[in-house]
């Protein structure tokens, strides 16, 4: 049962962002993909890392913020 449900919602997302469009970003980034010195320029700036962690800042915020207004929906807090 719960296998369909998840089956149902994934179905059900893949379905509306297939009506979101393609990002426009693809080009430039394969074109970067081409340039011999991002191996090395991410050796010393971390990227990836600076990414992630980004991520996981914006998601802890977020979580913050949503379980801050569930609170405050039901009046525990003000």
């Amino acid at each position: 049962m719960l296998m369909k449900i998840k089956a149902a919602l994934l179905m059900l997302a893949d379905t509306l962002l297939s009506f979101l469009p393609s990002s426009p970003f693809t080009k430039f980034l394969d074109s970067m993909e081409e340039l011999p010195v991002l191996g090395t320029l991410n050796y010393f700036v971390p990227v990836s890392e600076m990414i992630a962690i980004g991520e996981a800042w914006t998601v802890c915020v977020t979580v913050f913020y949503l379980y801050q207004a569930a609170l405050r929906f039901v009046k525990m807090i003000e």
